[in-house]
């Protein structure tokens, strides 16, 4: 009796050894709150958990068309352990507008805790100009008026005196004076709506935002600290679009808040000198707001062209260029931001900025990325977590990664394209670090020139792609390219052994480049790719090419002399043309005498009235394609 007990004492002390440190770690998931959200092209997932200590669990996605019969894979969610956040948390993106989804998130952990939510979601419609309301003219002026085109309000607060939601407010040609308020709001589906009449730019020397559903459309913002800013209580749903700001220090300041801005089609031309200003003025500062759509704008002379999304923020199809600082600029932001589809050139810091991270995922995708004398194509500097690095091609004058490669290691990093001008690491990373488990590097494509080694990682330098993979573990497909046979157009112009400025092109890749269908798949990003498997960098060779900037409507015709320097090109800064804009299709574009425009492989010119004065030429670069209404070619 007394070795039975015994033995039933020892039995039981080793069940409870055995089994207690599994509960105290909390390996199996506990799901909590599912929040979603969305933009116009994508829905944001944050799914909160307990438990889950070893990291093991993953989170799927579905999606479909609200009644459709098949759902649709996307790229899993990511584990997030960071700042406060234990989560699963993810986006879908290119959905379509005004478009409810059915969503299925399954949950599941190998310890245990398994869990599905059958969800509907509806993506932001892009905004669309109200019908029913009425349409008065205004002018400059301090009062009176009837709205009517014969009397028109003399003034903004003359009119808004009057308008009501879903009002269309034509602005006449003129300077409508220092810092004009805008303080009557629309409701959410008839905005009230200041946009310009046609006759001429209505000048405004700074406005403040002071209500929700406001649309502003074609007004000109010139010669401020600020060019638009907002004021209490946080104005959302704002509409900008086809607006010019010109000579401010920053263009777009969210500055006392504001939710789910439509930002888009605008032309924003600073007032820094990219080589020689500090880090201040921002082309569209955010100030942490979340929730906006931030869509082919063409940015130039400002310190980063996009700052500070504070969350669900997209920005995609902008074309950035000549900046004193860094093109997009996540720092401090939150989860599910994203930059998609931008052509970003000419930076003198840094390319894209993560300086900090205060949560997590950011997806970064299929932008072409130009950095000239200043640190990295990536700004990484203290913390760093979830984010998913694919498909982008990064190029710079020396160096890709040239400090604070170690946050990298928080990264999964796909079919990039890292590219150094001159010999020098492609990735450079002096403190002691080591991979864990977020880290995901693979199928990317360097060149490091004829520099002696590959990488300098953990402050250990390697001479090849399998040496990094050897220590680390990572890129076990990644391979080494020549950027001088690889690309169709990779031009700049050089001040010494350093790149003065590269030219703002297409970074297109040659057919027979290493890099073609080197790429793997990943759901939902790349599946629609040409080859046997997707190319690496930011296009895929014989799909094609995006519009970076502003698109053309066709709707206003308007005449654009060029006013740059004798020999420039197409694409040049905004403030080489009269109207201070890159000319948009079925514009008139006169080239006068002395002059020597290059329209460059890969762009597209169509739609235009030229006209080519005596002694002006007008060239075209490999398979440019040019469609003249009007005008003949030399």
């Amino acid at each position: 009796m007394i070795m039975m007990c015994y033995v039933a004492r020892i039995f039981g002390i080793l069940l409870f050894l055995a089994c207690g440190p599994c509960v105290m770690a909390g390996n199996p998931v506990i799901p909590g709150n599912l929040e979603s959200y969305s933009t116009i092209h994508s829905i944001g997932f944050e799914w909160d958990i307990t438990g889950d200590d070893n990291h093991n669990a993953t989170c799927s996605l579905q999606y479909k068309v609200a009644g459709a019969a098949t759902y649709i894979s996307f790229k899993s969610m990511y584990r997030v352990d960071f700042e406060g956040y234990n989560m699963l948390a993810g986006s879908i993106l290119f959905l379509d507008p005004g478009t409810t989804y059915d969503v299925r998130l399954t949950m599941v952990d190998p310890d245990g805790g398994n869990s599905t939510q059958n969800i509907q979601v509806t993506t932001r419609a892009v905004p669309r100009m109200p019908t029913n309301g009425q349409t008065y003219h205004v002018i400059s002026g301090n009062g009176g008026g009837t709205g009517s085109a014969a009397d028109p309000f003399q003034g903004v607060d003359a009119a808004e005196a009057f308008v009501v939601a879903g009002d269309v407010c034509l602005l006449h040609a003129g300077n409508y004076g220092n810092t004009v308020r805008f303080n009557t709001g629309g409701t959410e589906n008839n905005p009230i709506v200041w946009k310009a009449a046609g006759d001429g730019d209505p000048v405004f020397e700074g406005v403040r935002v002071e209500a929700s559903y406001v649309w502003f459309e074609g007004i000109r913002v010139i010669d401020q600290q600020y060019g638009m800013r907002t004021s209490p209580p946080a104005p959302k749903d704002i509409v900008v679009t086809r607006c010019n700001f010109y000579n401010n220090h920053y263009g777009i300041y969210l500055n006392d808040g504001g939710e789910g801005w439509y930002i888009a089609d605008n032309v924003i031309v600073g007032d820094n000198i990219p080589k020689t200003s500090n880090f201040s003025g921002e082309g569209i500062e955010l100030w942490y707001t979340d929730g906006h759509t931030v869509a082919h704008n063409t940015i130039s002379r400002v310190a980063d062209g996009i700052s500070y999304p504070g969350k669900n923020v997209d920005m995609f199809g902008n074309d950035i260029f000549d900046t004193s600082d860094d093109g997009i600029e996540f720092d401090y932001g939150h989860a599910n931001n994203r930059a998609w589809g931008n052509r970003i050139t000419n930076l003198f810091n840094n390319g894209i900025s993560f300086q900090p991270m205060n949560g997590a995922p950011y997806y970064v995708l299929f932008n072409q990325v130009s950095v000239l004398n200043g640190q990295s194509v990536l700004k990484l500097r203290t913390r760093s977590d979830r984010a998913l690095i694919a498909h982008n091609t990064f190029i710079i004058n020396s160096g890709p990664m040239a400090s604070g490669s170690e946050f990298l290691n928080n990264f999964e990093i796909k079919n990039n394209l890292w590219i150094s001008i001159q010999d020098r690491y492609a990735w450079e990373n002096g403190a002691t670090t080591s991979s864990n488990w977020k880290t995901d590097f693979d199928y990317d494509g360097f060149d490091w020139g004829n520099y002696t080694y590959a990488f300098k990682w953990s402050n250990v330098r390697l001479n090849t792609i399998a040496d990094f993979t050897a220590q680390t573990g990572q890129e076990v497909h990644g391979i080494e390219i020549d950027y001088d046979v690889c690309f169709e157009h990779l031009n700049y112009t050089s001040s010494g052994n350093a790149v003065d400025s590269f030219h703002i092109e297409y970074n297109t890749l040659v057919p027979n480049c290493d890099a073609v269908d080197a790429g793997i798949v990943i759901t939902g990003i790349n599946e629609n790719h040409m080859g046997s498997h997707p190319d690496l960098g930011a296009y895929e060779v014989g799909k094609s090419l995006p519009m970076y900037g502003v698109r053309s409507t066709c709707t206003n015709i308007s005449v654009n002399t060029w006013m740059g320097p004798a020999v420039g090109f197409w694409h040049a800064d905004a403030t080489n043309w009269s109207l201070g804009h890159i000319p948009t299709s079925c514009d008139q574009v006169v080239i006068g005498t002395g002059n020597h425009i290059q329209v460059a492989s890969g762009e597209t010119a169509e739609g235009y009235s030229i006209d080519i004065a005596t002694g002006a030429t007008f060239e075209t670069q490999g398979d440019a394609t040019i469609i003249l209404i009007a005008g003949t070619l030399p």
